[in-house]
Parts: structure tokens; C-alpha cells; sequence
């Protein structure tokens, strides 16, 4: 049987599917530009990709939706960065807008690819996985991306889930990887100085970009807040990044929870 949309729902769908798929311009921003480091997020299709610069050394992470390459190298060469320069990219998950460009950079640039041992296999699939959304705004977006799939390709280096976190040190920089499995079978949160990229934790919202909210996508709601809570038990993050839009203060991350916990 043939489904057809009412008009208002088309007209949603495509104006989610330009938020989410890239009719916003592409920027690049600093968020920190100190002695220790630099760090800057590169927006593209509403999906946020993070270089750290810091002891010589550079480290992407998560790598955006497929077919997005030239335009994250080109946010890249602005900031003086060569793509081949990057020693290291971390996908916070195996989810499209995450690790779609992966492939690429890594056969393309030799960057290493690291990622939660559990992902590999949402990495085999492509990303053609169950995205459990969490709203009807979520329906509409899930439509525009069923079916997509991306380039597989194997970690470089797969964390153990069961494991201790892992010491950027090993890496040459400064920072700590957390086995995180709140948004997916082998997310991971990276913390690094004051900052924590969590991936699909949370996101930004949509208009008030800065504002967290539920990200679209989520299997187990309950387990996701936890691991929220867990990250802001943690000394010293003051700013959240998000793979989605944001960023936003820790504070900002708490009051959320409260409120979704109802307290």
C-alpha cells in the first residue's frame, strides 16, 4: 500500500531534513585558544566534528555524514589545519552523522580511528541501524536517513567497554577517553582540560542552540540520564559539546536532568 503525506507533514519533513542535511551555512569556531591548546568545532550539516591541537600533536573527533569531506577539509584549511596532519580521530559512536566521513579520512589521510569495541559492529552495518526516536520531530528526521548507510572500515584501535578509561597520554595529549554506553552499545565521552564531548549524550537545541535538550535518538531514556548524571558528577567539566549543535555549560546540562527527572 502506497502512503502519501499530508501537505503540512511534507512541508515538516523537508525543513527537517534541511536543518539536519546542510542548507545552514558551514562555520568554523574556537572554543579554546590557550598555552596549553587549541580546540575548534567545525559545523557541517548540523553535525559537529572537533579538532584538539595540543603537544604537536592533532586529534579529530567524531567525522560528520558521509560524502561531507571536502567541506570539513575546507573548515580545516581556514584554521591552518592539514587533514593529514591528524594523528588520531575518536567517534563518540558508529551512528551516520558520526562516522560517515571515517572511511575516508582514514584511507585517504592515514588518521587512526579509535572508537568503543561494541561499535564495530554498527560500523559493519554502515550505520543502517534502529535509531529509536524519541519524538515526532524524530520520526520526520528518521525518515530522511532510513536506508542511508555508510563506508565500513575497521577501528584502529577498539576500547574495551568493560574496561578503565583510557589516558590521553598514551596519545601524547592531555585528557581521558570514558567507556559511556548511554547513547549507544560503544559511545564514548572524551574529556579533555574543561571540556567534555559527549557525543549524542544530549544535544543542542534545534532554534536555541545553546539550550540542552533530548537528543532525537535514543534506545534506553532512562540509562542515557543516568550516564548524564554520571559525567556531571565530574570535577572540574565546565562545557559540554555535543554532536548537535550547543555548546553549553555544565549548569546547563544539570538543569535539564532536573528537570527531566522531575525534580
Amino acid at each position: 500500500m502506497k502512503v502519501h503525506f499530508a501537505p503540512l507533514r511534507l512541508w515538516v519533513v523537508a525543513i527537517l531534513a534541511a536543518a539536519m542535511t546542510g542548507c545552514s551555512g558551514d562555520r568554523a569556531s574556537i572554543i579554546e585558544d590557550s598555552d596549553a591548546r587549541r580546540i575548534v568545532r567545525l559545523d557541517v550539516a548540523a553535525a559537529n566534528v572537533f579538532v584538539i591541537e595540543e603537544n604537536d600533536r592533532r586529534l579529530m573527533i567524531d567525522a560528520g555524514n558521509p560524502g561531507d569531506e571536502e567541506r570539513y577539509e575546507a573548515l580545516m584549511r581556514e584554521l591552518g589545519i592539514d587533514p593529514a596532519t591528524i594523528d588520531y580521530a575518536i567517534l563518540t559512536h558508529g551512528h551516520i552523522d558520526h562516522a560517515g566521513t571515517a572511511a575516508s579520512f582514514q584511507e585517504r589521510h592515514g588518521n587512526q580511528m579509535i572508537g568503543g569495541a561494541d561499535v564495530q559492529e554498527m560500523i559493519d552495518a554502515g550505520g543502517d541501524v534502529d535509531y529509536c526516536p524519541t519524538s515526532m520531530t524524530a520520526r520526520f528526521i528518521r525518515m530522511t536517513i532510513e536506508g542511508s548507510r555508510y563506508p565500513a572500515f575497521k577501528l584502529d584501535r577498539a576500547i574495551d567497554m568493560h574496561g578503565p578509561e583510557i589516558d590521553l597520554a598514551e596519545l601524547g595529549m592531555s585528557g581521558r577517553i570514558l567507556p559511556h554506553s548511554g547513547h549507544t552499545p560503544g559511545s564514548v565521552v572524551i574529556l579533555i582540560g574543561r571540556h567534555a564531548f559527549v557525543g549524542d549524550l544530549i544535544r543542542g537545541g534545534m532554534v536555541a542552540n545553546e539550550t540542552p535538550a533530548t537528543h532525537f535518538f535514543m534506545c534506553d531514556l532512562e540509562e542515557n540520564r543516568r550516564r548524564i548524571g554520571e559525567i556531571l558528577e565530574l570535577d572540574g567539566i565546565e562545557q559540554w559539546h555535543p554532536g548537535h549543535f550547543g555548546s553549553f555549560p555544565a549548569e546547563a546540562a544539570r538543569a535539564y536532568l532536573a528537570k527531566e527527572n522531575g525534580d
